[in-house]
């Protein structure tokens, strides 16, 4: 009987019994609302009206682990920090923060494809990503403001085993990739007071934990200000924290958030699916 109802149920629906793609709704949000749109010009709007006070604040750092190797709080004015004269730079995040690449995900809902490493490289090596809404603006208000840019991302270097001649001879072509990617998309060039960091660039870097990565940043710059749509962007060891843990994090550090700190929204991905591992997604669920 389930059966045949549920056969009548398709017939009258017209829906032809599949399933819809588990990132079906999120990725249509991020390619067709105004909401998305809104919210992303938003943050970097808030974020580049901070950019030439958090330049000025010299003893000042976003980033916790910087704060604490100077005996400081993030947020909070330390003197030893500003003693130690750091060039002022934004650390970024690039995908879903800087480039947006819904269309690789609207290409797996196309093919009923699911996410896999050799599919995403193959789509790091098209440089077809487009700006995120309002990033490329707050970029180069950054570096008018004379502020560096780091770029900090998790894709992976790799070599390839197949590709154009110039990539097969390359350690890393994804930085390359990354690099013509962003100038495409329209994205001031790096100078040299820029980075672009992957991840496995240096055997320390091989995790998407991205704390050894700003460790390196912070021995020579002054993270003033952290960008990106997950919160392992903002902070280390998080990423694989509970829902709970995550909750009281955010709670803690609320006033970093939208003064140091700027959250992008990535309902398609990200640690905050990591977090409902636990136990059935649907026990999650509130009902009051």
């Amino acid at each position: 009987m389930k059966t045949v109802l549920m056969l009548l149920t398709c017939f009258v629906f017209m829906s032809g019994c599949h399933a819809q793609h588990d990132s079906m709704d999120a990725t249509l949000w991020v390619q067709t609302s105004a909401e998305y749109q809104g919210n992303s010009e938003m943050v970097f709007n808030v974020a580049e009206s901070r950019l030439s006070l958090l330049r000025d604040k010299q003893g000042v750092t976003a980033d916790i682990d910087q704060a604490k190797s100077f005996g400081c709080l993030a947020g909070v004015s330390c003197p030893g920090l500003a003693a130690a004269g750091l060039i002022p730079a934004v650390v970024l995040d690039i995908d879903e923060t800087v480039l947006d690449n819904s269309a690789f995900l609207a290409r797996l809902i196309k093919n009923g494809g699911q996410w896999q490493p050799d599919s995403w490289d193959d789509w790091v090596a098209e440089r077809a990503a487009v700006p995120v809404p309002g990033a490329l603006a707050f970029v180069e208000r950054a570096k008018a403001e004379g502020v560096a840019v780091i770029y900090m991302t998790n894709r992976r270097c790799s070599v390839r085993e197949a590709g154009n001649e110039l990539s097969l001879k390359q350690p890393c072509p994804q930085k390359l990739d990354t690099l013509e990617n962003l100038a495409s998309a329209g994205f001031p060039p790096l100078v040299p007071v820029d980075l672009l960091i992957l991840r496995g660039e240096r055997p320390e870097w091989d995790r998407a934990e991205k704390q050894t990565r700003r460790q390196y940043v912070a021995e020579r710059y002054r993270i003033m200000m952290l960008i990106g749509d997950d919160l392992g962007d903002l902070a280390s060891n998080i990423k694989k924290s509970s829902v709970e843990e995550r909750a009281r994090f955010v709670s803690a550090h609320e006033f970093l958030l939208g003064n140091y700190w700027f959250q992008l929204t990535n309902p398609t991905y990200g640690s905050w699916k990591s977090a409902l591992k636990g136990k059935p997604a649907q026990d999650y669920l509130r009902l009051d």
